[in-house]
């Protein structure tokens, strides 16, 4: 699935392309973007922050981040839920809006990053099979995304 220019988008299932000015370039919901960018590409994936990619209902979604590799074509999907506090009620809803855009989508793998790892939302994110990166474990978010990566280059 060919990832898209912003100024030469092509209609079709598959497609990525960047959103125009509506998220913050340096920041994505508390990611420091250049820092994703350069930990996906050091694995071997073209990594659009701020990205659209079209599902095949034809429908576009977004998210914070859509990652290709570029030898086999795995697409990444993360998404950051830091902005949104402890709310374990309003995490679930994103989860789910998250597990539909997901769903028509169907990314390879599709990793949330949240604050707070109750079991509730643990259940959700199992249920739809989602990666959850928990930030407050103590571990740095980067360093467990790093690690998730290292694992998917060994298969």
């Amino acid at each position: 699935m060919p990832i898209a220019n912003e100024d030469k988008f092509q209609r079709g299932a598959g497609q990525v392309r960047v959103l125009e000015k509506s998220r913050s370039a340096p920041d994505i919901h508390g990611l420091d973007t250049a820092r994703i960018v350069e930990l996906f590409e050091g694995f071997g994936y073209a990594c659009k922050p701020a990205a659209q990619y079209r599902g095949i209902s034809g429908v576009l979604h977004d998210f914070d981040f859509v990652c290709t590799n570029r030898e086999t074509g795995e697409k990444v999907i993360l998404q950051s839920f830091l902005h949104m506090g402890d709310d374990p009620n309003r995490i679930d809803i994103e989860v789910v809006k998250l597990r539909l855009s997901t769903y028509d989508c169907s990314p390879d793998v599709s990793l949330i990053i949240i604050n707070s790892f109750a079991k509730q939302v643990k259940q959700v994110a199992g249920l739809y099979r989602l990666t959850v990166i928990d930030a407050s474990s103590g571990q740095n978010p980067y360093d467990q995304i790093e690690s998730l990566l290292r694992l998917q280059a060994e298969r």
